[in-house]
């Protein structure tokens, strides 16, 4: 037995640090959450804006601005009054036209302006700014919801806060440059993915909510259920998410070659992206076809404002039939990104090219089919169809993330917004042109279309897996 004196430490090794304690699976998955459940509140909230908006248009148009009866109105698309429903249709698929103009068309410059905010003063104020766009058009559809008689342009109208602030567009590409800030190169690709599947998991849950609340009273409770979502988000927004370590590194010495420069020069170099990309050589080449693979992914999404009118003019629909197919189909697409994109990108290591190539082939199915269906069922058959039709948004903005540094994705994803905006602009007289002209003769025309749209975003990938090797796809 050793000996004892009065030197002797009553501990052993008195200045040894305690191990650290393990954390659990769970608590290193909470660690990494950020803006993530701020998103998923706004999800639901889009998901009670997609389900709702074309009905109440429908509904105001039928009873304010054509001044039908109530019964006519119930009984729009029963079959009994064809005249009167081409009439309601074709104006309601101008005004969501009207409603994509007012609001992408300040989205352009805000977008701008949202990226060189981020370059120059952090990520999470971008992620802030488009949140509070969309609270105030939600406060502004609940006001048309409230006061009825009020002109059925102002629906339109309500989506100017929301383009004031980035749009929908402006939203997504806030949180995926805050995310692309976030985390690393091999994880960026299953990182961004997120996005996409807290959208598509959450929007379901809007939809069905909000389908709930109208039955059990209306507008006004449904549009209420709507601010309330985008409230919270937020709040969290303000008391839950800092910056990414990466933005708090650049924040407060934005530099661009050295120079410490404002949000103009950042507008600036933000719309010299193109040149850059011009000059980049090989990787300017990838950076440019995964972005046309974005604008003619992101025309082909957009289509889906017509959806319900389509599904209405076809088989009758009601708004709770058409809501069940919105949830199943976006339950679909959720789970194609949460099996497809994390096993085979980050697991396996496919390429993103390779990931996009098989979303292209999803898209070509589920547009084919959905246009084609001769029974209600066969739109689930395309809803199951659509499974990995999301993957090519995901792989083509972690390709291009990939591609540029770390201090050039605020600029990079604002560019890509403005053409976002330009393309959506462009496409939404398209949509209302085409199924108008197509309504009485075969009104699936529209989505055959969006098919010949999956096609090209398959060439664009084949050329991509030809011409540029492993390392190249997975920016490296």
């Amino acid at each position: 037995m050793p000996s004892v004196n009065e030197s002797t430490p009553l501990l052993r090794n008195p200045h040894q640090k305690p191990l650290p304690r393990r954390r659990s699976a769970i608590s290193r998955a909470l660690s990494l959450v950020t803006v993530e459940p701020a998103l998923f509140l706004e999800a639901m909230a889009y998901g009670v804006n997609e389900n709702l908006l074309t009905n109440l248009t429908v509904d105001k148009l039928c009873s304010v601005h054509f001044g039908f009866d109530a019964e006519t109105c119930r009984n729009l698309d029963a079959g009994n009054h064809t005249t009167q429903q081409d009439q309601v249709q074709r104006l309601a698929s101008d005004y969501n036209m009207y409603t994509h103009w007012v609001e992408y068309i300040p989205a352009l410059f805000t977008n701008l302006l949202l990226g060189s905010l981020g370059d120059a003063h952090g990520r999470r104020l971008p992620v802030l700014l488009t949140f509070t766009g969309h609270l105030l058009m939600a406060a502004c559809y609940l006001a048309n919801a409230y006061w009825w008689r009020l002109p059925v342009p102002l629906i339109c109208l309500s989506a100017l806060p929301m383009g004031l602030f980035g749009g929908h567009i402006g939203v997504g590409n806030a949180v995926n440059a805050y995310l692309s800030a976030s985390s690393g190169t091999r994880s960026r690709t299953t990182s961004l993915s997120s996005v996409e599947w807290v959208k598509y998991a959450a929007q379901p849950l809007g939809i069905y909510a909000s389908s709930l609340l109208y039955s059990r009273g209306g507008y006004l409770l449904a549009f209420g259920f709507y601010v309330l979502l985008l409230l919270a988000g937020v709040l969290y927004l303000l008391m839950c998410v800092g910056e990414p370590p990466t933005a708090i590194e650049a924040r407060g010495s934005s530099t661009r070659d050295g120079i410490k420069v404002g949000v103009a020069a950042h507008i600036k170099y933000t719309l010299a992206v193109p040149m850059k990309i011009r000059r980049s050589g090989r990787s300017g080449v990838l950076v440019a076809a995964y972005a046309v693979v974005l604008l003619l992914w992101s025309f082909a999404r957009e289509s889906s404002a017509q959806f319900f009118l389509y599904e209405r003019k076809l088989f009758g629909w009601q708004l709770q039939q058409y809501t069940n197919w919105l949830v199943f189909s976006y339950f679909v697409k959720t789970a194609g990104l949460l099996l497809v994109v994390p096993v085979y990108s980050y697991y396996l290591g496919v390429q993103d090219a390779m990931l996009g190539f098989i979303g292209g082939i999803s898209m070509i199915f589920y547009y084919t089919v959905f246009a084609t269906a001769p029974e209600p069922w066969v739109l689930y058959a395309a809803a199951v169809l659509s499974l990995c039709s999301a993957v090519p948004a995901v792989t083509s903005r972690g390709a291009v993330s990939k591609a540029v540094a770390a201090n050039d994705f605020g600029a990079v994803f604002a560019f890509l917004s403005l053409l976002e905006c330009l393309v959506l602009l462009l496409g939404t007289p398209f949509y209302t042109f085409v199924y108008n002209l197509t309504l009485d003769i075969f009104p699936g025309t529209l989505y055959l279309v969006m098919a010949g749209v999956g096609v090209v975003v398959c060439c664009i990938h084949v050329w991509l897996l030809t011409n540029f090797d492993e390392n190249y796809s997975r920016g490296k």
